[in-house]
């Protein structure tokens, strides 16, 4: 009886331990992507919109302000829930006027070459390197594929993340946290690309 009861103990007390290691680990990158978040926010501009923290581990701020007339917002979001839950960041840029302009410029691969077996049509640039990296769809194929100058493309840079307009915002969405020193360095060079891709969509909603 005394053996049983010891053991109840000792796997009581590795539960405990566990729980307790992930707890300080993830208190540990919410405090890393915090400072990640502020120090990005003062790089490009915006000012950090602090959270509660829950259980002792720090909310992700969300920068937010305006840039080149433009609202941006910096953010994480949750998909999925249980193993299959991922965590995004997010880059959102909100032009004053798009016109129903909408894109889509993903990665190169299976699932561009899926895409396009189904009709999806590729919007090409003046850019070989830009065009062998990214699968570019736009309901203005023509006026989008010549919008996309060079100086733009080269902004974008290798496919990291993808990039999209729709509802009337551009979006620059990453897999993973803000913890991350590499991602957030990308996420403020990734603030003027998406300002370039605004400002296409309020030269489009000009012309129409």
């Amino acid at each position: 009886m005394e053996k049983d009861f010891l053991v109840l103990v000792l796997f009581a007390a590795g539960v405990l331990t566990v729980f307790g290691v992930i707890f300080r680990l993830g208190a540990a990158v919410g405090r890393r992507a915090q400072a990640n978040v502020r120090a990005l926010a003062t790089r490009v501009g915006l000012q950090v919109i602090e959270k509660p923290a829950r259980f002792g581990i720090p909310a992700h701020p969300e920068p937010a302000g305006t840039i080149r007339h433009k609202a941006v917002r910096l953010y994480n979001y949750t998909t999925g829930s249980g193993k299959s839950r991922t965590t995004w960041s997010a880059l959102a840029v909100t032009p004053r006027a798009h016109g129903g302009l909408t894109f889509a410029l993903t990665a190169e691969g299976f699932g561009s070459r899926f895409m396009e077996f189904f009709g999806a049509k590729e919007v090409k640039v003046d850019d070989p390197a830009f065009d062998a990296q990214w699968f570019v769809r736009s309901n203005a194929p023509e006026y989008f594929g010549a919008a996309l100058l060079p100086e733009i493309c080269a902004r974008i840079g290798q496919p990291r993340g993808t990039w999209k307009l729709q509802d009337g915002v551009v979006t620059y969405v990453e897999r993973g946290l803000f913890s991350d020193v590499a991602r957030s360095e990308r996420f403020g060079a990734a603030v003027a690309a998406a300002c370039d891709l605004a400002d296409i969509a309020e030269v489009y909603a000009q012309q129409t």
